[in-house]
C-alpha cells in the first residue's frame, strides 16, 4: 500500500525536479552546500583513501556525486521521484562511477555490491516507518560499513519560525517534514542496532545562502566562501557549545 505522505512527496518533487539543481549549479549556493556535505563526511575520511561505495538515500540530484568526486570507487542515489532520478542522470553526465535509481529505499532490492557508506542529505525529515527504513539501510550495507545522515535540527526556535514561513510562500518546500534533535536521531540510530552513534553540529551562517540563490553574485559568491569557512571553523573548534544557533546536524554509526 503507497504511503499517502510519500505520494504527496514524491509528486511535489516530481514538479519541481526540472529546476531542482539551481542551487546545486549557482556558485553562491553551491559553495555552501558542497562544504556542508565535506565538512559532515570528513570523520569518515580520515586515515582513508576512499568512502569506497556510496548509496545516498533521496538522493535528489545526486550533488554529492559531484562534491565527493575523487573520495568514492561508485555513487549510487536512489530516490522515489522519477523525474528527479532523470534530473540526476542529466547532472552528473559523463561519470561513470555514478549509477541513478527510482524506487522506494524500504522496498528495494539491488544487484550491485553492499554499500561502505549509507548517506542521506536531507532525506530523513521526508520519509515515514523510519525504523523500517533503517531495517532496508542495514540490508543494503556493509557489515561494519557506515551511515551518515546530515538533517535539519530543531534546537533553536528562531530558525523553526523561519522554517515555518518558508513552507508558507515556498511551493517547492514541503510542509510535512519533521525536524529531529540529536538525541532523536541518536535513538533511531542505537535501536536500529548501529554502533558506535556520534552526532556533531554544522552550519551557522552560511545554510541560508545554501537553500536560497541570492544575487548578484559577485557579491554573494564570495560571502557564501567566507560563511562556509567561518562554519568549517566553528564546527571543529567550538563543537557542541553553539549547537542550539546551528541549522544542521550530522549523525554517524557503523553497522
Amino acid at each position: 500500500m503507497i504511503n499517502k505522505k510519500e505520494q504527496r512527496d514524491r509528486i511535489l518533487f516530481d514538479r519541481i525536479a526540472r529546476d531542482y539543481a539551481r542551487k546545486d549549479i549557482i556558485a553562491s549556493s553551491r559553495i555552501a552546500r558542497k562544504q556542508l556535505v565535506l565538512d559532515a563526511v570528513r570523520p569518515l575520511l580520515s586515515g582513508v583513501n576512499s568512502l569506497g561505495v556510496i548509496l545516498d538515500i533521496g538522493c535528489g540530484v545526486g550533488a554529492p556525486a559531484r562534491y565527493l568526486e575523487g573520495c568514492y570507487d561508485r555513487y549510487i542515489g536512489v530516490d522515489q521521484s522519477e523525474k528527479m532520478i532523470e534530473a540526476a542522470r542529466i547532472f552528473n553526465q559523463g561519470n561513470p562511477r555514478v549509477e541513478f535509481i527510482a524506487g522506494n529505499i524500504k522496498t528495494l532490492e539491488l544487484s550491485v555490491e553492499p554499500a561502505d557508506l549509507v548517506l542521506s542529505v536531507g532525506a530523513l525529515h521526508h520519509m515515514t516507518e523510519l525504523d523500517s527504513v533503517m531495517g532496508s539501510l542495514r540490508r543494503l550495507a556493509r557489515p561494519r560499513g557506515f551511515i551518515l545522515a546530515i538533517e535539519p535540527q530543531n534546537a533553536n526556535p528562531l530558525i523553526q519560525l523561519m522554517r515555518k514561513a518558508r513552507a508558507r510562500f515556498d511551493r517547492s518546500y514541503s510542509v510535512e517534514q519533521i525536524f529531529f534533535s540529536g538525541e532523536q536521531l541518536s535513538d533511531l540510530f542505537n535501536r536500529s542496532g548501529i554502533r558506535n552513534v556520534s552526532f556533531e553540529y554544522l552550519g551557522y551562517v552560511s545554510v541560508p545562502m545554501a537553500e536560497v540563490v541570492m544575487h548578484p553574485q559577485f557579491i554573494f559568491s564570495p560571502l557564501s566562501r567566507m560563511a562556509a569557512r567561518v562554519d568549517s571553523w566553528l564546527a571543529y573548534h567550538l563543537p557542541g557549545i553553539l549547537r542550539r544557533f546551528s541549522f544542521k546536524i550530522a549523525v554517524r554509526g557503523e553497522f
